[in-house]
């Protein structure tokens, strides 16, 4: 792999150089907004399964991200340590949140009140995924059509191995699986 796990004492230490900007350049820099001092906190608090939750709530694939994002160009490029030292590990501390609560098969998300109707969703991309976990949330039933034997789409068969491999994007399906998305392959 092109970055490896971090171990949880190498986890904790690059949690703790951390400077918990409070205008959060990293934060600003990322797509998805998440809270990057807050998780890198629970991470230094020894709450990897609390980071999960930070991470989860504003980017559900926050496991494939961690591997796959440019952090380098994104938050961990904004990081204020750059310039003087070297940037916090933002994509390996994610990682790292996200890897233990897979392995501990923490819940991934909760489904919000049931609404009326359903939603078919074309494709089990990353795109579909996201968009049936969403659903989820606000209490909305889907399904999401896939024409492969398997879901995943380029997180499953488009991603150099090297950074995320397709074991790992069946495990984040099958954790989405679990907590109630809905996915027919062989639909066309």
């Amino acid at each position: 792999e092109l970055r490896p796990a971090l171990s949880k004492d190498e986890a904790l230490a690059e949690a703790n150089r951390c400077l918990f900007c409070h205008d959060a350049p990293c934060m600003r820099a990322c797509p998805t907004h998440i809270d990057v001092p807050l998780f890198i906190r629970q991470i230094a608090t020894n709450n990897p399964g609390g980071a999960a939750r930070t991470i989860l709530q504003a980017n559900i694939l926050g496991a494939s991200c961690a591997r796959v994002c440019p952090t380098e160009v994104l938050c961990e490029g904004a990081c204020v340590l750059t310039d003087q030292h070297r940037p916090i590990q933002i994509g390996p501390l994610q990682r790292h949140a996200t890897d233990h609560a897979m392995a501990v098969k923490q819940p991934i998300l909760t489904a919000g009140p049931k609404q009326p109707g359903s939603v078919g969703i074309i494709g089990a991309c990353p795109a579909g995924l996201a968009c049936a976990a969403e659903l989820l949330r606000l209490g909305y039933e889907s399904v999401i059509y896939e024409a492969a034997e398997r879901p995943g789409g380029l997180n499953a068969s488009g991603v150099a191995q090297y950074k995320m491999t397709p074991e790992v994007a069946q495990a984040e399906v099958d954790w989405l699986v679990s907590a109630g998305v809905n996915i027919r392959c062989g639909v066309s």
